[in-house]
């Protein structure tokens, strides 16, 4: 029986999800799957069973199809730019760590939930170390994180169409084949390697193993054997899916603490971070030749996938803006969050000797 209303709540949430899809939700997998487990908890009184093995599977898969971005292309659209690129990286991520120091004033939260929920451009990494860490209140984080792509997709438009570039800089994306169409028997190897990585990575405690095994063997594969490819959509969709219940049910269980407080202190904090990035990016535009535009949306605190359609619609330039946010990503991830994750165990260490 217990299985039998899991296979309900993953039908209902591909149902809510296509919805969402349907009418132009931003990513309306992950967000339908969270929805419909929230609804799902509080129709049916019953325990749900949800084995954790299926939340790490979604996020082993999410960070397959992280790691085969950063292919030779990428690469290389990046090395003509990436003191540019470092640059706006740290001062993005300098005015999240800054504005976290107002979050813990606004919600009198822990460092720990703060440093995890300012980050940006790094909603499921971020939640990852939120599930590892006891002392990190998950709902701010992820209310924080989601709050922040919503206002990403609904102020960053308006911005960038007041300052479309005044010519042709578009660049067309480069076609990556799908995994299903190139799959052969030697890159069973990626699945398997990752999984040891993982194991290895878990033995000397290095935060956020899960993620960062598959990202670390994908980078190695890209660059030893140029065989380059994109997860087909379904498992991209069955990723979120898995991953949006996990945290649906997290949520569910702490819907409760939500007040008027933490919602104006979580719309402050989104909005300083998203006008402060484009006072940077302001500053930034004096000492280059870049296009206000793309410069604001390659340094707009947002999910790759959406600020790339933002760009398409405002005639951005999408190799320059794609590899700013794939850096970004791969240097949150890979700098980081082993930065976070020592740096909330040195909190951990310093507070059990005071006590």
């Amino acid at each position: 029986m217990k299985v039998l209303r899991l296979l309900l709540l993953f039908v209902a949430a591909a149902i809510i999800s296509y919805g969402l899809d349907a009418l132009g939700m931003i990513l309306p997998w992950l967000f339908g799957s969270m929805i419909a487990t929230i609804i799902y908890i509080r129709l049916i009184p019953r325990a749900l069973y949800f084995p954790r093995w299926l939340g790490d599977l979604g996020v082993f898969i999410m960070a397959i199809e992280i790691g085969s971005t950063l292919t030779l292309d990428a690469l290389a659209d990046m090395r003509a730019d990436l003191f540019n690129i470092f640059l706006m990286t740290i001062l993005v991520l300098i005015l999240s760590l800054i504005l976290s120091r107002l979050f813990i004033f606004l919600t009198k939260s822990t460092p720990e939930t703060a440093v995890l929920a300012s980050v940006p451009g790094a909603l499921s990494q971020m939640l990852i170390m939120a599930e590892e860490e006891e002392r990190a209140d998950i709902l701010l984080v992820t209310l924080t994180q989601m709050s922040r792509i919503i206002l990403i997709v609904l102020i960053v438009p308006f911005v960038s169409g007041l300052f479309q570039p005044v010519s042709d800089l578009t660049a067309d994306p480069v076609e990556v084949n799908y995994l299903t169409e190139i799959f052969s028997l030697p890159m069973l190897i990626i699945p398997i390697a990752a999984v040891v990585l993982i194991y290895l990575l878990n033995k000397i405690n290095f935060p956020a193993s899960l993620m960062l095994g598959p990202i670390i063997v994908l980078i190695v594969w890209n660059l030893t054997t140029g065989v380059e490819f994109s997860l087909d959509l379904q498992f991209i969709n069955a990723a979120q899916i898995l991953f949006g219940i996990r945290i649906g049910l997290q949520i569910a269980s702490l819907m409760t603490q939500l007040n008027k407080r933490l919602i104006f202190s979580i719309m402050l904090q989104n909005l300083i971070l998203i006008f402060g990035t484009m006072f940077i990016v302001y500053m930034f535009q004096l000492f280059t030749s870049h296009q206000f535009n793309d410069l604001f949306l390659s340094a707009a605190p947002g999910g790759l996938g959406q600020i790339i359609v933002i760009a398409i619609e405002t005639g951005g330039n999408i190799a320059m803006i794609s590899s700013y946010h794939i850096f970004r990503i791969f240097f949150i991830i890979i700098v980081v969050v082993p930065i976070v994750g020592y740096y909330l165990k040195y909190l951990n260490r310093k507070r059990k000797r005071q006590s």
